[in-house]
């Protein structure tokens, strides 16, 4: 092994070769040139050359092919495998365009002829050789990181398309995807072969217009159906793919699978409707538990207001009947003396008569809750009640319309106090129409289709009725003006009348409502859409 130094940082020269004489001569040759600088070694055997490259630092081999224990291409060969990465120049006497095609797919970089060969050519070659070498190592390293993208990355589908849509290329990651155990088996195929029509058909437009127009689509997100039907989606990028000379040749992709992430945001959008649902149904909550809270303060109210009617009553009611005997008898001496007096005493008769009635409903709201019930059939108990009414409708000029439903069964009730509401009721539409209209009245039956039925008008729920139970009804509707819809809000609260003051008390329509709730059933009080006032009135029907 030996070693000559022909300048200071030159180019590390390794001369495998057994003739002294073409040492030299190689050696002269690299003496002679003044633009490069070299470091020659050299090996007169192949095993003295590959011991000599275990160590490194050499920049390029010269090989003669002829060597004692080595000959032919099989020596390209070997030394190659010892270092792949330091370029070989052969150098023979043998001027075969055969071996050296063989030389050159064996990995030399350069087939030289001795005899032919210079100063000049042979510095080029060398700095050629070198030059190749590194740019034959940067391309294999980016391939070596391509080849690492392609088939390490689990979870990045990658591929390349020709112009026709035709897979050339692909990564496993995207060959398990589609359910192929090798990536060759997709080479050829087509989206048409892995989705639905729909999706191929928009896949092939985007890859048309990438290559169309040059220009990439980044971050789409697609909905990938497969021919079973299956659903996924993807993030993907698109970008031409371009060949040597610049043009463009097919696409390339990348995508992700961004199932998981989609479903993941499907339900996010899901629990926050349950989440906003739920917010408002405690909102609606929180107003009924309100509501309630009033209704029950109201009713504590309304209960200690009763109780306070009736003894105010109880107390005053005998000294009113003492202001009635004493006006009656006034009225009998007094009768004759004076016209003046006598328009008093009228006065005086229609007051007393007033606070009569006052006393009167004042009993009737705070009465007992006791009920007596028996079986009653509501038209012959509407019929009896108009004419308790009958001399009042007539002097109103008020006609009456029934409408009774055939084979309407008897009902538990209390016969008089639903003839009170009766009353009550009808002769409010008196009042209503005092230049004279139309009363009608329907009786019927009906089976709720619903949980609740819905309120109108002043109803307040008091009781529920529940899906499936027989209700009978009565509704009961004037020709009159209807009632105010600010009025309606608090038509049943107690001393509330919509009559000329001095001509109600306000607790009609409050003993009412308060009868209709001690049978379980319900009364609304609405303006009906032809005009007028509607009452319905609602009652269990006997179990």
């Amino acid at each position: 092994m030996n070693a000559t130094v022909l300048g200071k940082d030159a180019t590390q020269v390794l001369l495998v070769e057994d003739d002294a004489v073409q040492i030299t001569l190689i050696e002269t040759l690299l003496l002679g040139n003044r633009r490069d600088r070299f470091a020659v070694e050299t090996a007169n055997l192949l095993s003295v050359a590959q011991k000599r490259l275990e160590t490194g630092g050499i920049d390029v081999i010269l090989l003669d092919l002829g060597l004692p224990d080595s000959q032919g291409i099989q020596t390209v060969r070997k030394l190659h495998e010892c270092a792949h990465s330091v370029p070989i120049i052969v150098l023979t006497g043998s001027d075969d365009e055969d071996m050296a095609l063989e030389a050159l797919k064996n990995g030399a970089q350069d087939y030289l002829v001795k005899n032919a060969v210079d100063g000049p050519s042979l510095t080029r070659s060398i700095r050629y050789a070198i030059q190749r070498r590194r740019n034959d190592q940067v391309i294999n390293e980016q391939g070596r990181r391509l080849q690492l993208l392609m088939e390490s990355i689990p979870d990045l589908r990658i591929y390349f398309k020709d112009q026709a849509g035709c897979f050339i290329d692909v990564n496993p990651a995207l060959a398990r995807n589609y359910g192929f155990n090798s990536p060759q088996k997709l080479i050829g195929k087509t989206d048409f072969d892995l989705f639905s029509s729909e999706h191929a058909e928009a896949a092939r437009e985007d890859e048309q217009t990438i290559i169309r127009t040059g220009q990439t689509i980044a971050g789409k997100v697609e909905k990938e159906t497969i021919p079973d039907g299956t659903t996924r989606w993807a993030l993907t990028t698109k970008i031409p793919l371009r060949g040597e000379d610049g043009k463009i040749i097919g696409t390339c992709g990348m995508s992700r699978d961004i199932t998981g992430l989609k479903q993941a945001e499907q339900q996010l959008v899901e629990t926050n409707a349950r989440l906003t649902k739920a917010f408002g149904d405690l909102l609606k909550l929180h107003e009924e538990l309100k509501e309630t809270q009033l209704q029950l303060i109201q009713a504590e109210k309304l209960q200690s207001l009763g109780q306070m009617a009736a003894g105010v009553a109880h107390e005053i009611k005998n000294p009113i009947a003492n202001l009635h005997m004493g006006i009656e008898y006034l009225g009998d001496y007094l009768l004759d003396r004076d016209e003046q007096i006598h328009g008093l005493i009228t006065d005086l008769k229609d007051a007393v008569h007033r606070a009569e009635t006052i006393i009167r409903d004042m009993l009737d709201y705070s009465a007992a809750k006791d009920l007596t019930l028996e079986h009653v059939g509501l038209d012959s108990l509407i019929s009896q009640t108009l004419r308790f009414v009958r001399y009042e409708l007539a002097e109103a000029r008020v006609s009456v319309v029934t409408r009774f439903a055939e084979g309407l069964p008897a009902i538990p009730l209390d016969a008089p106090k639903i003839q009170q509401v009766l009353v009550n009721v009808f002769m409010n539409a008196c009042h209503a129409m005092p230049d004279g209209g139309t009363l009608t009245i329907t009786t019927g039956q009906t089976v709720l289709d619903a949980e609740e039925p819905e309120d109108e008008g002043s109803s307040v729920r008091v009781v529920a009725f529940h899906k499936g139970e027989a209700l009978a009804a009565i509704e009961i509707c004037d020709t009159g003006p209807g009632i105010p819809a600010d009025k309606l809000l608090h038509i049943f609260d107690p001393f509330f009348t919509t009559k000329a003051r001095g001509t109600g008390t306000g607790l009609g329509l409050s003993v009412v409502k308060k009868i209709i709730e001690l049978h379980a059933g319900r009364i609304t009080i609405a303006n009906a859409p032809e005009g007028g006032a509607r009452v319905t009135i609602l009652l269990r029907c006997a179990p």
